[in-house]
This record gives structure tokens, C-alpha cells and sequence, in this order.
């Protein structure tokens, strides 16, 4: 393998979200709610305000939840309460993930309007379930009680006499009741004896937190994506090199289309694929997402190019059928680099075909044989490209071609900022 590419301090990183379960009355685990969590306060004062804080720390768990982890590993077959803002919940930013295994939580303290009645009915229209969470029996609330499917209730937060009020409001709305704060048995009993049926709380288990080294996606290629992206006739297959000069972005992507969440079932054999899989406004949507996650790395230099200069050469070794899934093998080789991780970690972690992982791995197929020779020909190896079975010229030829139009388009994405 050849020595790791050298890259900013922050375009890695270590990723966390918090995870609890929700059990239901025989104490088996039904869902998973996500969790903000970070090395950092969320509280910690960045100059911008509490609004934006809680934009950034629910943009983190979205991401971190579809992108980093996969719903799949954070709640396998289960279904997945995750926190979204107003902007989501009123439809101004589309939710970047499909309906399937997903709850959208409506915050506690949100301002109902029609704006957010509209949204919220929308949302159950494209097939969305919802939820309200820390339910108190506001006036305002009455309208969005016949749009959700759960309701949550602190149980630690109203005394019995107005506790059963609560659960008589939404019981006889036809919700579902879903107690928090279940701290010990009695409280437990007292719950199933007013009709709720979730539960979710330290007795039944505490919150924990998975944790993932990550590439950061970076600001200026998202910004240059965004304005791509708003253009009326986007072909999205033209894409396909920008989004490949930020592994970061290029993994988050791989994982969201093979994501029981984005309702594709069939494993990913190429980035192009992918691109096809979430479509344009999925794209646009994961993209601001990103934008609003706040800090990351600051351009795609210091190594990135050398990523997609690696996996521009592979594409340019094999037949035209197979140049995707060479381009594909060649990304996720040097992301395996830039992460210090095995290419078997990382092609399982992206969900991609075997005929990826094999040519990944092993060098197997023509992607694997031009793999195999864009890293001698990395490591000044002519006997290992020799080896390979193509000829050395080639392989130089190739890999300068991909350097000099990686080098255009990290130039281009650096001087133009956010333009399309």
C-alpha cells in the first residue's frame, strides 16, 4: 500500500451520535431515537446564536445517522426517531432520506402555524411517519394532533392527576402514546396502566454512543455542487468528478443510496449509480445539509486530488463498460488511505457490489488489474506495474492524463467558490 496521502487535520475526523432504544410493553426493543452528541458542547457559544446551534447539531445527526453509520448499523430492521428542524419539517429544505425506517420528530417547543401544519401534512402525504415529542397539552397542538402517528410524554414532568389528562387527549386522537423518562419500576406500571405503549427511559436502557472515524466533506466543493445543482437541465452523471474529488462527500453518498433508508435494496456498484439512485433533489437536499453542518475542511488540496487522481487513472486503464466501477474502485482505494483504514472496511462500509469489493481487495477483473498498477505506478514500482500484465507507458500515460484533469478541477473548484 503506498504511503498515506497527506491531508488537513480536519478533513478527518471521529464522528459520534447518540443512540436509545424504545421498548415496547413486553420489554422488547422496537426503535431507535438518535441523539445529538459531540466532543464539544452543543452549548458552547459560536457567535451565531442558539437557532444556529441547533441547526448544526441536527444537520450532525442526520448526517452522521444516513451518511457516516447507515441507518442499518445504527438500528438494523428497526425504525429510526430522529430530530428535524422547521426547515425540514416545513418542506424548505426536502429531508435527504426516504420514508422507509425513518420517524420525523417535531422538536419540543416548535411553533405551530400552518406553514408547519402544511409541511407536516406533506410529509405524511410522501409517506413520512411523525412524532411529537415532550407533548404538554398546548392549545396549539390540537390541529397537529391529527397529523402524527406518536406522541411523547415526560412522564417526569407532569404529576398523575394531569398525566392522565394527557394521555386521555392523544388516546382518544388515535395516537400512539410513547412514555420518556421511565426511570424506575412504578413508573413503568403507571405508564401501561394509562394506555402507552413505548417506552423509553434508564430503566429500560441508558443512551450510548457509536462512534466513526470519517473523511469531512468539504465546504467549497459542496458550495460549487449547490450551484451545479440548481441549474434547470442538470445532467447528474456530469457530477460524477466533482463529487469524486471529495471522498468525504463520495462515501456519505455510496452509503445514503445503499441505506435501507433511501429504499435500495440492491447494493451500489458504481458512484455513478448512486448519483442515479438519489436523484437531484436528494442531492440538493444532502448537499445544504452538509452546508449546514457547519466547519469542515476548507478546499479539496493537500492530498484530495491525488484521491481523484488515482481513481481518473483506473477509469482511463479499462474498457468503456467498465470505467465507472474502475473510477469507483479507484476512489474508495484512496479513501482507504486517507482514513488509515483497510479497502475491506471501507468497500463495507460503502455497501457496494462484490465485483467492487473483489477488485478493491484483490485486484481482481480489470478494475482490480488497473488498481493494482495505478499504485505500483504510485510507488515508482515498474516491476509491480510490469506485473500487473499492462504496459508501463500506459499506466504513465494515464495516470498523468488523470493528475493534469484532477489538478483542473481542484483549481477550478478553489477559484470559482461557490459558482456553478
Amino acid at each position: 500500500m503506498p504511503a498515506q496521502s497527506r491531508v488537513p487535520a480536519d478533513a478527518v475526523r471521529n464522528v459520534r451520535v447518540g443512540r436509545q432504544g424504545l421498548y415496547d410493553a413486553r420489554r422488547r426493543l422496537t426503535a431507535y431515537e438518535v441523539l445529538f452528541h459531540s466532543g464539544e458542547s452543543a452549548r458552547e457559544s459560536t457567535g451565531s446564536g442558539a437557532e444556529v446551534v441547533g441547526e448544526r447539531a441536527t444537520s450532525q445527526v442526520i448526517a452522521s445517522t444516513f451518511g457516516t453509520f447507515g441507518v442499518d448499523r445504527i438500528a438494523g430492521s428497526r425504525p429510526v426517531f430522529i430530530g428535524f428542524t422547521r426547515a425540514f419539517l416545513t418542506g424548505i429544505i426536502p429531508v435527504p432520506v426516504e420514508p422507509a425506517g425513518v420517524v420525523v420528530e417535531i422538536p419540543a417547543n416548535m411553533m405551530v402555524d400552518a406553514e408547519l401544519l402544511a409541511g407536516v401534512a406533506q410529509l405524511r402525504e410522501n409517506g413520512y411517519r411523525v412524532a411529537i415529542v415532550d407533548y404538554r397539552g398546548q392549545p396549539e397542538y390540537s390541529a397537529l394532533l391529527d397529523l402524527v402517528d406518536y406522541v411523547k410524554i415526560d412522564l417526569a414532568a407532569h404529576p398523575a392527576r394531569r398525566l392522565a389528562e394527557l394521555a386521555t387527549q392523544v388516546v382518544e386522537r388515535g395516537r400512539a402514546l410513547i412514555a420518556t423518562g421511565i426511570e424506575d419500576e412504578s413508573t413503568l406500571e403507571r405508564a401501561l396502566s394509562l394506555g402507552f405503549g413505548l417506552f423509553q427511559g434508564p430503566l429500560l436502557e441508558k443512551p450510548s454512543v457509536l462512534e466513526r472515524r470519517t473523511l469531512t466533506p468539504t465546504q467549497l466543493v459542496c458550495s460549487r455542487l449547490l450551484g451545479e445543482l440548481s441549474e434547470d437541465d442538470l445532467d447528474i452523471v456530469r457530477l460524477e468528478p466533482v463529487i469524486g474529488s471529495d471522498p468525504g462527500l463520495a462515501l456519505r453518498l455510496l452509503r445514503t443510496a445503499n441505506s435501507a433508508a433511501s429504499g435500495a435494496s440492491r447494493q451500489i456498484s458504481s458512484l455513478r449509480q448512486a448519483l442515479v439512485i438519489i436523484g437531484p433533489r436528494r442531492l440538493r437536499s444532502w448537499v445544504v445539509l452538509i452546508l449546514l453542518e457547519g466547519p469542515s475542511a476548507a478546499s479539496p488540496a493537500d492530498g484530495l486530488w491525488k484521491v481523484l487522481a488515482r481513481a481518473c487513472a483506473c477509469r482511463g486503464l479499462v474498457r468503456p463498460a467498465d470505467a465507472d466501477l474502475a473510477f469507483t474502485v479507484g476512489l474508495l482505494s484512496g479513501a482507504a488511505d486517507l482514513l488509515g483504514a483497510s479497502p475491506l472496511l471501507v468497500a463495507e462500509a460503502a455497501g457496494v457490489t462484490s465485483e467492487v469489493r473483489d477488485a478493491l481487495v484483490s485486484g481482481v477483473g480489470g478494475a482490480g488489474v488497473a488498481l493494482t498498477a495505478v499504485l505500483a505506478h504510485e510507488n515508482d514500482d515498474d516491476a509491480g506495474v510490469g506485473a500487473s500484465g499492462l504496459a508501463p507507458y500506459d499506466v504513465s500515460h494515464a495516470y498523468l492524463e488523470a493528475l493534469s484533469e484532477s489538478l483542473r478541477l481542484v483549481e477550478e473548484i478553489t477559484a470559482g467558490g461557490g459558482g456553478g
